[in-house]
């Protein structure tokens, strides 16, 4: 019994270890620009209507792929003016046992601002997201982007605000780009009381 729950100590101990980024292994800060497919999109041959869809509307980019014996899905991110849209999304689904597609279209309805003042830039986002929460000191990485900051049901392009999302991990921080007002934060860290 000793030696098994060695093994086990060990075992846990590599996995823990194992986990745990560096400096070393993160490269630190990381910016994410751009709006290339987050996954392999090839999966989606079997069902060329969603190579298609992907094909005519660009300011998708496939974010996950689920393609078991009921269904082939794909779930996509929605970019705006080459800026992705926090919390929009667009999925396609077709099954495969009654051939029917469905369509959750969760886009924005209206014309997003394009005169959005940006006079934070990345590096300044950092260290306001820094004083926020304790962020893991490497592994960050920053997206610029739209997010919806209102509390109305009416979506209107004022609703929508340029921010930074900072992240580290599960924790993040979300700011405006204009002025470093901060919107969310989350630390990673879930409490039960």
């Amino acid at each position: 019994m000793k030696k098994f729950s060695s093994i086990v100590l060990i075992g846990l101990l590599l996995i823990f270890t194992s986990c745990k980024k560096t400096e070393s292994n993160c490269n630190g800060n990381v910016e994410i620009k751009g709006n290339n497919h987050l996954v392999d999109v090839s999966v989606l041959k079997t069902v060329p209507q969603m190579l298609d869809s992907l094909a005519k509307y660009p300011n998708l980019q496939a974010a996950s792929i689920v393609n078991d014996e009921y269904m082939t899905s794909v779930t996509c991110n929605y970019f705006y003016n080459d800026l992705i849209v926090f919390g929009a999304s667009y999925q396609l689904t077709k099954s495969k046992k009654f051939g029917y597609f469905d369509c959750f279209d969760y886009r924005p309805k209206v014309t997003l601002p394009t005169n959005l003042a940006q006079n934070i830039d990345n590096k300044k986002a950092i260290e306001i997201a820094k004083k926020e929460i304790n962020l893991e000191p490497t592994c960050l990485t920053s997206q610029l982007g739209y997010a919806y900051q209102d509390t109305s049901i009416i979506e209107k392009p004022s609703s929508y605000k340029l921010v930074w999302n900072i992240k580290s991990g599960s924790a993040y921080v979300i700011l405006d780009a204009s002025n470093g007002s901060v919107y969310s934060k989350f630390d990673g860290r879930f409490t039960i009381k």
